[in-house]
């Protein structure tokens, strides 16, 4: 994938065939890091920036340009992952993938590969991947902390959509309570338009209140870097 096309990307992924689902609030709080909950509505933007492999392979900012996270090319990690920073540089977490028979990835606490706090695999439809899909399965940070761990522990949904311009619904339960997708303002152009080998599209990332924007943020760069051959 890392070779094709920006266009040859997304046209070459079929688009899910379910209706999306309007974006509504999670009937309870959702999160890796309790201290990034969204509690209004929050449109962050994810640029790619120089190669996938630059020592800032991605930034993720508000709409006015704000930073909120960076995020590090592998090459720049000496356990090949990459390292999710805050906006003062402070490490917060990676993100690791994997590639034995099928793509997998987790997500572990800095330095230490084996505190994984996040897993994620792509979903199975007649006998293959569905390329877009995946489940993240994680121990939800803001549950009480009463409940058992079984109680804690939650999979939401990423089901791609769309053929013209991808969007990614981040669902949990009957509920889509993020979105990832194309952004048209702050892409350079549309892929239709004609292709343009290594592009990687800017991503608009909408959290509805009650969500981790960096759990949303890792979720935008799995898929830029699966669906876009950002590896």
């Amino acid at each position: 994938m890392s070779y094709l096309s920006y266009r040859d990307a997304r046209m070459s992924l079929p688009s899910s065939s379910k209706p999306r689902k309007t974006l509504r609030s999670p009937n309870r709080d959702i999160a890796f890091r309790n201290q990034y909950i969204a509690r209004s509505k929050t449109t962050l933007v994810l640029r790619p920036f120089g190669s996938p492999q630059s020592a800032v392979a991605y930034k993720i900012t508000e709409e006015d340009g704000t930073p909120q996270f960076t995020v590090t090319g592998r090459k720049y990690s000496d356990r090949s992952c990459r390292e999710f920073r805050d906006s003062s540089g402070l490490p917060l977490f990676e993100l690791h993938r994997k590639w034995y028979r099928t793509n997998s990835w987790s997500v572990s606490l800095p330095g230490c590969d084996t505190a994984t706090i996040a897993t994620g695999s792509p979903r199975w439809a007649l006998g293959k991947t569905s390329f877009g899909d995946f489940n993240l399965s994680f121990e939800n940070a803001a549950a009480f902390g009463g409940k058992r761990l079984d109680e804690k522990m939650l999979t939401l949904n990423i089901e791609r959509h769309g053929n013209a311009l991808a969007f990614f619904d981040i669902v949990d339960g009957d509920r889509k309570v993020a979105e990832v997708k194309e952004s048209i303002h702050h892409n350079e152009r549309l892929a239709l338009l004609g292709p343009k080998i290594g592009y990687r599209p800017a991503m608009d990332v909408i959290i509805m209140p009650g969500v981790d924007i960096s759990l949303v943020a890792t979720v935008a760069v799995i898929v830029s870097d699966w669906v876009f051959g950002s590896s």
